[in-house]
């Protein structure tokens, strides 16, 4: 069986504790107000993986303490499982992933939930995306999309078009970690990085957001000015400025909820997003009482 791959132990139970809340929220509200129940709402996640994390195997403890099996398989669930398991369900699930074994296991899955419309489609996020887009209803349809790449995956046209639908409440994992890593220090990105920046923020802005210049005079001409450029922002500069770039595409966005390691580094930072006018005050309150909550555990 191929697995899905394990980022991280409690900032990954973490955001899925925070999207099993919404999605609860989402599909409770669509199935109670008389108005919403006239749209068809579907949740997507696109890079979804087996749909079951990785651990270490807990055998030999299970005879002692049978209780483990059960928090154990909870720990285990990704955010696919946790999805289909949310009642009422949705109209309808897609899984997005590019890898045809683990679309197989998102299959099997599927079939244990049998009361719930499932598509699997076997492509690129981005391409999929763009076109499940393309195709959505705005008029009837209402969804929410899940967005948890794997580095630099997502591209900030993907983010436009999920915007330009008003019809998606959207959850994107920001990956601050792999952003760092790009910004170096003494000097602005090599070419390659650069252009992922941009790809990824949608803007070369970034350039002179992240980087300063700093000019002296040379000491060995008179008439000659060395210039010095070095990274300037903190990561709450790079939050920020992802935020900002949000906030200029969609009706609302959340407060940010910061996801860091065991020892303390900052991994992602989580963010929720309304497209659509209507209903973007009701998404943001919800979101921002759950993020809220959950920064309370800490």
């Amino acid at each position: 069986m191929t697995s899905q791959d394990e980022f991280g132990g409690v900032w990954t139970q973490r955001k899925l504790a925070i999207l099993k809340k919404y999605l609860q929220a989402y599909t409770t509200i669509f199935n109670k107000n008389a108005r919403a129940r006239f749209f068809e709402i579907s949740y997507v996640d696109a890079f979804a993986g087996t749909g079951s994390l990785q651990r270490p195997e807990i055998s030999g403890f299970t005879e002692l303490l049978p209780e483990l099996n059960k928090l154990d398989e909870e720990f285990r669930k990704g955010s696919v499982r946790r999805a289909l398991e949310v009642t009422p369900p949705f109209h309808k699930y897609i899984f997005i992933e590019r890898d045809s074994a683990k679309c197989q296991e998102l299959r099997d899955m599927s079939s244990e939930f049998p009361r719930c419309t499932v598509e699997v489609v076997n492509k690129d996020a981005n391409a999929a995306l763009l076109k499940w887009c393309r195709n959505l209803n705005s008029k009837r349809e209402r969804a929410v999309v899940f967005l948890d790449p794997f580095g630099t995956a997502v591209k900030w046209e993907v983010i436009e078009a999920l915007a330009r639908t008003r019809a998606v409440d959207l959850w994107v994992l920001f990956p601050y970690s792999a952003i760092n890593r790009m910004l170096v220090r003494d000097r602005k990105p090599p070419k390659a990085w650069a252009d992922r920046l941009t790809t990824v923020f949608g803007t070369n802005e970034w350039e002179t957001k992240f980087y300063s210049t700093t000019s002296f005079q040379s000491l060995l001409g008179f008439n000659e000015t060395v210039e010095f450029i070095h990274k300037s922002a903190d990561h709450r500069v790079v939050t920020e400025f992802y935020s900002q770039r949000l906030m200029k595409e969609f009706q609302a966005v959340s407060r940010p909820f910061p996801l860091h390691n065991s020892t303390g580094s900052l991994l992602f930072v989580l963010f929720f997003a309304a497209a659509n006018e209507r209903s973007a005050k009701t998404g943001l309150k919800i979101a921002n009482e759950i993020i809220g909550k959950e920064m309370d555990l800490r």
